[in-house]
C-alpha cells in the first residue's frame, strides 16, 4: 500500500526517512566490519590471487548485470555464486572487493536509484564478510586445489552466514519500504528461495574447485551453467507470475459470482463483504497471524459461493419453510462452495476448509460432517459467529435487524452449542464488532450496505433452534 511520502509514523518520521536511516545503518556497519577485517587479514595479494580477484569480479559482473527485475523486493540475481566462490578462493578480504565492485558496477549499470545503490553493495559486501568469516572459522581452507579435501560443514557454514544475512537485510529494507511484518517477509523469502540457495551454494562451491584446479580460463566455461541456472530461475519466476495472474482473475470471477447471488435476494446485499469484516476482527482480536487473518477473511467473502448452482435458486427465493429434502440440499451448499474453491490452487487447504466447514457447530451437530470442538477449523468457527451477526444485524423479509443487546444475549445463549465459547466472547467484547453492529452508515465497509440496527421483533429460526442466518 502506498501511504505518500508525507504520511507521518508516532514518532513523527515518514517512511523515506526510516528508509535513509536504515541503508545508512548498513553502510555504517559494513564498513565497520570491513575495517575490522582489513586489520586482521591485511590487504596485500599475491600475483596469484590479485588474478582471482580480477576473474571472479569479471564473472560477478556478468551474471550481476542479468538481475531479474528492478523492481524492491528479494530475488533475481545470481551475482552471489561469484562471492561465494571467491570467498573460499581469495578469503575475505579478496571476496569483499569482489562483492563491492560488482555490486557498484552492475547496480549502477541496472540505473539504480542511489540509496538502493548503496544499500545492495553494502549488504553484499556485509554477506561476504560474515560468510567468508565464518568459513574459517568452521576449519575451511582456501584455495582447495582438491575437490575431496574441501570441508563441506565449514562450506555450509559460509552459505548459511551468506545468505542468512542477505535475505535478513533486504528483507528488513522491504519491511520497511511496505509497511509490512519483517518476520513474516523474512520466513516467506527463507521458504520461497530455499531451494534456489541451494542449487546457488552448490554451484559457488564448484566453480571456485574449477578455478583452482584448471585456473583463471575456466571461469569462462563455468559460464554457461550459471547463466543456465538464471535462465531456470527467470523462467519459474515468469511462470508462477502468470500462474498468479490468472489465479487473480479467477478469484476476481467468484466474487464476482458472490455478487450475483446476492442481487437475488435485496436483503442480503453485501451480506458476504460484511461477513468477511466481520471475521476479519475476530481473527485479528484471535491473535491469528497476517497469512491466517488474510485467508480467514477470503474464506469469509467466498463463504456461500456454491450458492451460483442452479439447484439452489428456487430455494434461496422460496417463501416459507424449506421441505426435509430442500434442506438437505441446502445443506450441501458448503461443500459445492468449496469445490468452487479449489479451482484455484492457493485458495487450497486452509480458505477451503474454513469454506466447507462453515456450517459445524462446536458441538457437533452442524454440517456437513458433524466436526466437533476444536476439530473444527478455526476459520470455520470464525466465520460461523461472522455469519450469524451479520444475519441477526441486517433487516430480513421476515423480521427486522436485532439491537446489539439482543445479539449479545443470542451469542452468549449458544456459546458452547453453536458457537466457540471463547470466540463468542472475543465477538462480544469487541468495540470494533460493537461500532460496526451499531454503526448508522458503514464507510468502513467499503461503502456496503448500511447496518441499521432497530428495535427487535421474534426472528424466525433453524431447525436447530439457533439464531437465524
Amino acid at each position: 500500500m502506498e501511504f505518500g511520502a508525507r504520511r507521518e509514523n508516532r514518532l513523527g518520521m515518514n517512511r523515506e526517512s526510516w528508509i535513509r536511516i536504515y541503508v545508512g545503518l548498513t553502510v555504517a556497519l559494513s564498513l565497520i566490519v570491513a575495517a575490522a577485517v582489513v586489520g586482521v587479514f591485511g590487504t596485500e595479494f599475491n600475483r596469484v590471487q590479485l588474478v582471482a580477484i580480477g576473474a571472479f569480479t569479471i564473472l560477478a559482473l556478468l551474471t550481476g548485470a542479468l538481475e531479474s527485475s528492478p523492481k524492491a523486493g528479494i530475488g533475481g540475481s545470481i551475482i552471489f555464486v561469484a562471492h561465494l566462490s571467491a570467498c573460499i578462493t581469495v578469503g575475505p578480504v579478496g571476496a569483499t572487493v569482489v562483492a563491492l565492485v560488482s555490486s557498484l558496477s552492475t547496480q549502477l549499470w541496472l540505473k539504480r536509484e542511489r540509496i538502493k545503490v548503496l544499500f545492495n553493495a553494502a549488504q553484499m559486501m556485509l554477506s561476504v564478510l560474515v560468510g567468508s568469516n565464518l568459513y574459517l572459522i568452521a576449519g575451511g581452507h582456501l584455495a582447495v586445489a582438491s575437490f575431496s579435501d574441501q570441508d563441506f560443514l565449514a562450506y555450509a557454514a559460509l552459505v548459511l552466514g551468506y545468505f542468512t544475512i542477505n535475505s535478513a537485510f533486504v528483507s528488513g529494507a522491504v519491511a520497511i519500504s511496505r509497511r509490512e511484518q519483517f518476520g513474516e517477509i523474512w520466513r516467506s523469502q527463507i521458504l520461497r528461495a530455499a531451494g534456489y540457495d541451494l542449487v546457488a551454494g552448490g554451484l559457488g562451491l564448484l566453480i571456485g574447485w574449477v578455478y583452482v584446479r584448471f585456473g583463471p580460463l575456466s571461469i569462462f566455461a563455468v559460464t554457461l551453467p550459471i547463466m543456465a541456472l538464471r535462465q531456470a530461475y527467470q523462467d519459474n519466476v515468469d511462470l508462477k507470475k502468470a500462474n498468479q495472474e490468472l489465479e487473480a482473475r479467477h478469484r476476481e470471477l467468484l466474487e464476482y459470482t458472490v455478487k450475483q447471488i446476492e442481487a437475488r435476494d435485496p436483503y442480503t446485499s453485501g451480506h458476504s463483504r460484511r461477513v468477511a469484516e466481520y471475521a476479519r476482527i475476530i481473527a485479528l482480536e484471535a491473535g491469528l497471524s497476517k497469512a491466517e487473518i488474510g485467508d480467514v477473511a477470503t474464506a469469509a467473502l467466498l463463504h456461500d459461493v456454491g450458492k451460483v448452482y442452479h439447484e439452489f435458486g428456487t430455494l434461496l427465493q422460496k417463501e416459507g419453510r424449506l421441505t426435509p429434502e430442500e434442506k438437505r440440499l441446502l445443506q450441501s451448499h458448503p461443500v459445492r462452495s468449496a469445490e468452487l474453491i479449489t479451482t484455484i490452487s492457493n485458495l487450497r487447504g486452509r480458505v477451503e476448509l474454513a469454506v466447507r466447514h462453515h456450517h459445524e457447530n462446536f458441538d457437533g451437530t452442524g454440517y456437513p460432517d458433524g466436526l466437533q470442538g476444536e476439530n473444527i477449523p478455526i476459520g470455520s468457527r470464525i466465520i460461523m459467529i461472522a455469519d450469524t451477526l451479520d444475519a441477526m444485524t441486517t433487516d430480513r423479509s421476515y423480521r427486522l435487524a436485532l439491537t446489539i443487546e439482543r445479539v449479545i444475549e443470542e451469542l452468549r445463549r449458544y456459546s458452547g452449542q453453536q458457537f466457540d465459547p471463547r470466540l463468542a466472547e472475543l465477538a462480544i467484547q469487541s468495540h470494533a464488532i460493537r461500532r460496526l453492529v451499531g454503526l448508522a452508515s458503514s464507510d468502513s465497509l467499503d461503502s456496503a450496505p448500511a447496518f441499521v440496527t432497530r428495535r427487535w421483533a421474534r426472528p424466525r429460526t433453524r431447525a436447530s433452534g439457533s439464531p437465524a442466518q
